[in-house]
């Protein structure tokens, strides 16, 4: 019987660790990777197979049938710890994309983009949060989620945007879909002498934990 309980303890604790292992940190969202799209609106759910596509070299949601066509984005690991494609910097903040007209609340948010007029700042750091299960992308303050028209068939180039709320409209906006960005890691940057981790967010998830992840909401 002590065996039994000796051998029962040791695989809880060896479950334990392994699952801790297992959970993101900082050092997944480094190096060169692939960012695919999930159709989900509960991070805390979230698995790789609710992929429904990427984002290429420009930043468009595209069909990821063919993954050579999703883009390979590098992430800056020192200050401002910007992604770049080989078409540019990347940001949100591009006011020569797309507006998100049909949203109450995202009108004046513009759609994803990487090209090389674009000088990257802070503003447009994108990060993962210690402790997610996969390493999801989030922006601002602690909002995790984006906002699509539709997801792409093949040859489509859907624009995507931050996801935004308060108290006209939230959820997602009509008749769009509510996404979450995954990064896929495939490789890693020259290493260079001095570099310092990547600082974490002020929150670290733990099993179990419901937060909604989806930022303030915008003020009316």
């Amino acid at each position: 019987m002590a065996l039994s309980k000796l051998l029962a303890s040791v695989v809880l604790l060896s479950s334990a660790v392994v699952a801790q292992a297992a959970a993101v940190s900082q050092k997944d969202f480094t190096g060169i990777g692939h960012i695919f799209v999930l159709n989900s609106s509960d991070w805390s759910k979230a698995t790789p197979a609710q992929k429904v596509g990427c984002l290429d070299d420009d930043g468009r949601f595209i069909n990821d049938e063919d993954v050579k066509e999703c883009g390979v984005f590098a992430r800056l690991n020192t200050y401002p710890y910007t992604l770049s494609s080989k078409n540019g910097n990347c940001t949100f903040d591009d006011e020569k994309t797309v507006a998100n007209t049909d949203s109450v609340y995202g009108k004046s948010d513009h759609a994803w983009t990487c090209n090389a007029t674009y000088t990257a700042v802070i503003y447009d750091e994108l990060y993962t949060i210690d402790g997610f299960n996969y390493p999801f992308l989030c922006f601002g303050d602690i909002a995790c989620y984006y906002d699509a028209k539709t997801v792409p068939t093949a040859g489509d180039r859907i624009p995507l945007w931050q996801f935004h709320w308060g108290s006209q409209q939230r959820g997602i906006t009509p008749g769009h879909v509510q996404l979450q960005l995954l990064w896929d890691k495939i490789g890693e940057l020259p290493k260079r002498e001095g570099v310092k981790s990547i600082p974490s967010p002020r929150i670290e998830v733990t099993e179990g934990m419901q937060v909604p992840l989806t930022g303030h909401g915008v003020r009316s």
